[in-house]
């Protein structure tokens, strides 16, 4: 179920606010999960989102392990695949590790952080969340998309997951690249 207007920005804003995501998250999150036990491990870990029977998303893992206090689960080489309303797969995200939330659906990716595209579009980071019911994927941290040719980087993003609708929120440097071959450095 999808909210609209701005309901949907308040709830964005409201979910970043209440899960502001550090660079150094992927640090913190190894850290205090070795400190605590899962409750269960799961070999081969596969689940998707669907609405209406379409699937939307799905995330595969070679591992996970729940976590029933933080109602996570946290996966080791999580791959994530967005599909369009016709059931294409429009994007494959992949990370060195994940979460996964089982109240929200949300997920967290960190660790050498990459977005592909049906497009052959590139978005690499070092960490992303992908806010389930707005449908967006967000990050605080510097992030470097390349479309064909062209380069785009800066520091935090909000986006679709098609990377269609790309914000770049600050420190934002773009590479352009003619098609006669010169080069364009557009730099705010």
């Amino acid at each position: 179920m999808r909210r609209s207007g701005s309901a949907a920005l308040a709830f964005v804003i409201a979910l970043c606010a209440l899960h502001a995501v550090a660079c150094d998250e992927e640090e913190k999150s190894e850290s205090s999960v070795q400190a605590e036990l899962p409750d269960e491990t799961v070999a081969d870990f596969h689940t998707q989102e669907s609405d209406s029977g379409l699937v939307r998303w799905t995330v595969k893992a070679p591992h996970a392990d729940r976590y029933n206090a933080r109602n996570v689960f946290v996966m080791e080489n999580p791959k994530i695949e967005f599909y369009d309303e016709m059931g294409n797969l429009q994007t494959t995200l992949t990370a060195k590790n994940g979460e996964y939330s089982l109240a929200t659906h949300d997920m967290l990716a960190y660790g050498d952080v990459v977005a592909v595209t049906f497009k052959g579009e590139v978005l690499e980071t070092d960490t992303l969340r992908y806010l389930n019911q707005a449908d967006k994927i967000v990050s605080d941290c510097f992030v470097k998309l390349t479309r064909g040719r062209d380069v785009v980087t800066g520091i935090g993003l909000e986006a679709d997951h098609t990377l269609e609708s790309v914000d770049i929120k600050k420190d934002v440097r773009a590479r352009i690249l003619e098609e006669d071959g010169k080069l364009d450095d557009i730099t705010p």
